[in-house]
This record gives structure tokens, C-alpha cells and sequence, in this order.
């Protein structure tokens, strides 16, 4: 029973609602006007002839006869604006499905349905001519971009999808449906640059505002390059094996030779065997401390960056300096980074600059004897200079060492070409700039020294170098 009432309940809310627009249509109210306007005259009519003294045979009659040409007049008027309704209808009907042949047939003369004939036949051309285009865009599009092995998207100015070529719909990761929406498909539009999430990784994305034939369009193209990342990953994964095994024998080779000569002796002397154990002892301190200094380069923190004065930390690295060495610091310093892993950063440069004066000590003294040594011991003259622009920040550190005897793998782990490095400052130097969104770059300079460049490429506003120059963006 409950049922029963509440589908009652619906059907009679259902049949006002439908009561309720029938009377509030335009139909209707014409329709009652001219209801009105024949009742109206009849009324009046009446009126006048009961005033003559007509009886009421003779009224009847009369009303009778004219009631006959008042309907047929309110009909005819309502005929008239139907059907011409009708017969704009129907035109517009055909229009939509593609019947350019057809045209309205006019039945007198009326302005307003003249004007409404004409805007809905410019309506149409504009539309056929927008069709026309889009076919002749899409089949351009075609013609270029569906046989590149890069994915091509491309979105009308209001972000709706206008073309893909086969390339992007081979891409599982995402969906690409024409006439929809950037968001709805998960693009985000950030900078005015298009990404998408599930092209994050593995993927170089890039998009751009073009004009074609006065209509701005947004290009979008996605690169897969997870066979170049997998190709770099291995290159890294040998260099770094055949490094590290290289540094593994150096230690290991020393002592086995050791304790093969300990095992061919017939009797163990006290002294040698204490002086091959502290030997032992001390490489393998020395391994440890160096696999140590390795695992940091895989521990560094996300970078909490913030403004600080760069002056300052340059002045703590000032304690690395012999009395003979010196260190100018100019330009801006006021920063913007992690001030740690910055300082960790300057610390590593500077200690790689005052090693250099070692090496060149070595140098200038084995191929130009004692007036070399002399000249190489008056210390290292480091340079320090930091400047932003173009929402960059610049840091460079140059010094007056020999430069850099390797430098296509300066960079590589665990490469070294000191007698006591380990090879994992300038590779700490590079992981803590792209924590920041940056590179590193090195350079000898012409004359003498080493220019490093650390290039912190982010698009906000901040780069740090070292020459050795830093380079990183500025985020605010």
C-alpha cells in the first residue's frame, strides 16, 4: 500500500508539472489570447444587441454567424506563427544533418522570421566553415605529426582535445578522448606548461602556445626516454664497478702480498709482523673511511631552503686556508638554498682548491726543480663570487691550481687523482645540486686553475658555481 500511495503521489506531481509548463508555454498563452479576443467580440456583440431590443432568437443567430469567421480568423493567425515555427524548425533540423540543399517556405511576409531565417542560415555557414577548418587542421596534423615516433597532443585554446597523433594513443599511461577536456584526461596546467602525472618519470614533456591561422592552439609532445635513462644508468653502473674495483685492488692487492710474505716465513718475527698488521690496519681504515664518505653521497636530506647570508659560510670554509693561502669572496650575499648541504658543498670546493696547491707542488717540482717548489708553496689563491639573475643564482669558486687532469670523469665516483682522495667531493657536490634542480660544470681555465661550474638549473630563481661556480634557482 505504501508503494501504491507513493507512485500515486509521483504520477500526480509528474502531471502538475507537465499541467504547470503546458501553461506557461508560449503556445498556450497565444492560444488563450486568441480564445479571449473571439470570446471578447461574441461578449460584446451580445451586449449591443440585447441594447437594440433584439430578442434573443435574433442574438443567437447572430452570435452564431459570427462566431463562424472570429475562430477561423484566430486560426488562421495561429497557423500563421506555427507553422512558421514549424518550418524554421524543420530547416534547422535539416541543417544539423547535413542537408545544405533545403530551404524555408515563406508564407507572407514577416521581419522578425526573415531576420531569424537569416541568422540561423549564418549560424550554419559559420559552423560548416569551423568544420572545414578543423577537418583541414586535423588532416594537416595528420600529414605531419601521426608517423613521429614522438606522442603529439594538441588542445584548442580552451584546453579541449583536437588532435593526438598515433604515437599518443600508444601511451597506456594515459587516456586521450578528442573534444575532452585537458583536466578530465589529468593533464594540470602549471606555468602555462601541461603535464601530466603519468609522464613524470620517463618521460620529456613539453608544451607551447602557437598561433595557426590566427587561432591559438596548445602543442604538447612527450619523449620517452627510458631506454636513454636505462643506457645512462648502465654507463654509471660500469664506470662505477670498474672504479670501485679498481680502488678494492689497491687496498686488497697490498695486503695479501703482506700476509703471503708472514705465511712464508718459518718462524714470525715479533717486529715485522707488528708492522704488516698496523700496515693492514691502516688500509683498511683507510677502505672503510672511504666507503663511508661514498654512502653519503646516497644520504643527502631533501634540501629546506631559505635565505641566509652566504658571507657567512664562506667564512667558516676560511678554516681549511693555510697562512700562505688566501680567499675573496664579492658579489650579492644574501642566498637562497639549504644553508647545510650549501656549506657542506663550499667546504668540499674550497678543500679541493687547497689540495690542487699539493699537487701543483708536485708538478712544478718534478719538471722545473727547487725556484718551482718555492713558487708553488706561496700558497693557493681561491675566488669566490655569487650573483642572481634571470631567477638564478650563480656561485663560482675559481683557483689558481693546475686544473683538472681528467676532467671528463672529474665528476665520476670514486675517481681520483690525488694520492690521498677518495673521489667523492665533487660527486656529493653534484647530488646536492640536483637536490636543488641543478647541474654541475667543469671548465680549466685558460691561463691556470680550475673553474668548476655547479649549475642548479631551476626556474624560480637561484644558481650556484663554482670557477668553481654554483648555480641553482630561486624558489620563493
Amino acid at each position: 500500500m505504501h508503494f501504491i500511495a507513493e507512485w500515486k503521489s509521483t504520477s500526480s506531481t509528474k502531471r502538475n508539472l507537465t499541467l504547470s509548463s503546458v501553461f506557461r508555454s508560449v503556445e498556450f498563452k497565444i492560444k488563450f489570447a486568441l480564445s479571449c479576443f473571439v470570446l471578447a467580440f461574441l461578449t460584446l456583440v451580445a451586449l449591443l444587441t440585447s441594447a437594440w431590443g433584439w430578442s434573443l432568437l435574433a442574438t443567437v443567430t447572430a452570435l452564431f454567424v459570427l462566431s463562424y469567421p472570429l475562430c477561423w480568423l484566430a486560426w488562421r493567425v495561429w497557423q500563421f506563427w506555427a507553422s512558421s515555427i514549424m518550418r524554421l524548425t524543420t530547416y534547422t533540423q535539416g541543417l544539423a544533418m547535413g542537408e545544405s540543399s533545403v530551404s524555408v517556405a515563406r508564407q507572407g511576409k514577416s521581419v522578425l522570421l526573415d531576420e531569424l531565417h537569416h541568422e540561423i542560415t549564418q549560424l550554419y555557414k559559420n559552423t560548416t566553415a569551423n568544420k572545414d577548418a578543423n577537418a583541414s587542421l586535423a588532416m594537416l596534423f595528420g600529414q605531419l605529426f601521426e608517423d613521429l615516433p614522438i606522442a603529439v597532443v594538441i588542445f584548442e585554446q580552451d584546453y579541449t582535445l583536437s588532435y593526438a597523433n598515433r604515437a599518443a594513443y600508444d601511451i597506456t599511461e594515459i587516456s586521450l578522448l578528442q573534444g575532452v577536456s585537458a583536466k578530465a584526461l589529468g593533464f594540470v596546467e602549471q606555468n602555462k606548461q601541461l603535464n601530466h602525472s603519468a609522464l613524470a618519470s620517463n618521460w620529456r614533456c613539453q608544451s607551447s602556445l602557437i598561433n595557426f591561422q590566427q587561432r591559438p592552439i596548445y602543442l604538447f609532445t612527450a619523449i620517452d626516454i627510458s631506454s636513454e635513462i636505462k643506457q645512462s644508468e648502465q654507463a654509471v653502473q660500469k664506470n662505477l664497478v670498474r672504479v670501485l674495483s679498481h680502488e678494492l685492488r689497491n687496498t686488497l692487492t697490498p695486503m695479501s702480498s703482506m700476509a703471503e710474505t708472514l705465511l712464508s716465513m718459518d718462524t714470525l718475527d715479533t717486529t715485522q709482523t707488528r708492522k704488516v698488521l698496523e700496515r693492514v690496519k691502516t688500509r683498511s681504515d683507510d677502505l672503510l673511511s672511504f666507503v663511508e664518505r661514498f654512502a653519503e653521497v646516497a644520504k643527502i636530506p631533501e634540501p629546506k631552503k631559505e635565505r641566509f647570508d652566504l658571507s657567512a659560510l664562506i667564512e667558516q670554509t676560511k678554516v681549511l686556508l693555510s697562512a700562505q693561502d688566501s680567499l675573496t669572496f664579492t658579489g650579492q650575499h644574501i642566498c637562497y638554498a639549504d644553508a647545510q648541504l650549501l656549506a657542506q658543498v663550499l667546504m668540499n670546493l674550497v678543500k679541493n682548491a687547497v689540495e690542487s696547491k699539493d699537487t701543483q707542488h708536485h708538478q712544478y717540482h718534478d719538471a722545473q726543480g727547487v725556484d718551482a717548489q718555492v713558487q708553488a708553496n706561496q700558497g693557493v689563491a681561491i675566488e669566490v663570487n655569487y650573483y642572481q639573475q634571470d631567477n638564478q643564482q650563480y656561485l663560482s669558486v675559481i683557483d689558481n691550481g693546475t686544473g683538472f687532469s681528467n676532467i671528463d670523469n672529474a665528476i665520476t665516483p670514486l675517481f681520483t687523482t690525488k694520492p690521498k682522495g677518495a673521489g667523492i667531493g665533487l660527486a656529493f657536490v653534484e647530488a646536492v645540486l640536483n637536490k636543488h634542480g641543478g647541474i654541475v660544470r667543469l671548465s680549466n681555465q685558460v691561463n691556470s686553475g680550475a673553474e668548476s661550474d655547479a649549475a642548479n638549473g631551476v626556474k624560480i630563481s637561484a644558481q650556484t658555481g663554482a670557477k668553481v661556480e654554483l648555480i641553482w634557482p630561486l624558489h620563493h
